[in-house]
């Protein structure tokens, strides 16, 4: 029996993709909050140690991935020119990680490598997509809300950093409740939505 995907995350099945949150690009609108709210998901995924895979868009021009973020448990942090995260050494670590179901994508720019990532995901027929809403940012709130409204349209889950991580907890006696609580008391940061 088939069963239709409802966008169901499973700790065990899912892996984290950050994207290009680096130095150079700070100068960005609604930065600050979505940084914090990046930061939030980061913790989180570490807590119910999701594997977090770190891309940096030539670093060499834009900088390392910003200093708030701790990322030393990443299972790779790789420097790209290619727009989409779905670069070789990406490839090679999915293909060796055959029960990953999910990926959840975040980052910046939501227009140019958030699309482009979602989309060649997608192109695999092998995970489900979610995007992170208030996680993702461009430099125009435009971009980013077209983009999401096509990765939408495209088959990607559109969804919020606290909807992500109590569907990863799914229940309040779970052994890291406690943990987590301490990161969803602050209320999420609004990144320009209306």
């Amino acid at each position: 029996m088939s069963f239709k995907k409802i966008g169901f995350l499973n700790p065990k099945k899912t892996c984290f993709f950050l994207c290009d949150v680096q130095e150079k690009l700070r100068f960005m609108d609604y930065f600050k909050e979505f940084s914090k709210n990046v930061e939030k998901l980061v913790k989180a995924g570490k807590i119910l140690d999701i594997p977090l895979i770190v891309t940096e868009h030539n670093s060499e021009k834009s900088g390392k991935t910003i200093s708030e973020l701790d990322i030393k448990h990443a299972k790779g942090i790789f420097d790209k020119t290619k727009f989409s995260m779905y670069i070789p050494e990406v490839q090679k670590f999915l293909e060796n990680e055959k029960h990953i179901e999910s990926i959840v994508v975040f980052g910046m720019e939501t227009h140019v490598c958030i699309d482009q990532t979602c989309l060649d995901l997608l192109n695999t027929n092998k995970y489900e997509v979610h995007v992170i809403a208030d996680c993702v940012l461009s430099r125009s709130t435009i971009d980013r809300d077209f983009a999401l409204e096509r990765l939408r349209t495209a088959g990607c889950y559109i969804l919020t950093s606290e909807n992500v991580m109590f569907k990863l907890l799914r229940d309040e006696t779970h052994p890291k409740f406690e943990e987590f609580r301490d990161l969803v008391i602050e209320q999420t940061h609004n990144t320009g939505f209306k």
